[in-house]
């Protein structure tokens, strides 16, 4: 792997936790901090989105569109993170909620794959122990 890649660190609880592909740091309810992704890997694991975009009109007569998202997984990201998966090393791949649902029909790759989960909102503080899948 190139040195511009996911990062990665071992909190105080001893979970060994993989940023995959955010541009932005974790910070931890325990105070750990996994650091951000450069932003040139951030764009090299980016999912192919085909954006097909409808016209509506409102009731009130203003108009807005409406965006219908086709999502797919370039092979370079399914393989950057199968080969995370059977990391010995790696407990927790942290991956964006649109990652995560585009890989679910996947599970040899998504099994260590998880969402970070909000402690509070407004100082995005994330938890140490709790993850969505």
């Amino acid at each position: 792997m190139s040195p511009i890649s996911h990062t990665s660190c071992v909190l105080s609880n001893g979970l060994r936790v993989v940023n995959f592909s955010s541009p932005h740091p974790f910070t931890f309810d325990t105070g750990d901090i996994l650091p951000a992704c450069h932003k040139e890997w951030v764009n090299k694991m980016s999912l192919d989105i085909e954006e097909n975009e409808t016209v509506k009109e409102s009731l009130s007569g203003v108009e807005f569109t409406d965006v219908k998202l086709s999502i797919s997984v370039p092979k370079q990201v399914r393989e950057v993170l199968y080969k995370l998966m059977h990391d010995d090393f790696i407990d927790i791949i942290l991956v964006p909620f649109m990652v995560l649902s585009a890989m679910k029909d996947i599970p040899m790759i998504t099994d260590k794959c998880r969402v970070i989960r909000v402690v509070d909102r407004v100082t995005k503080v994330i938890h140490s122990d709790k993850f969505c899948i």
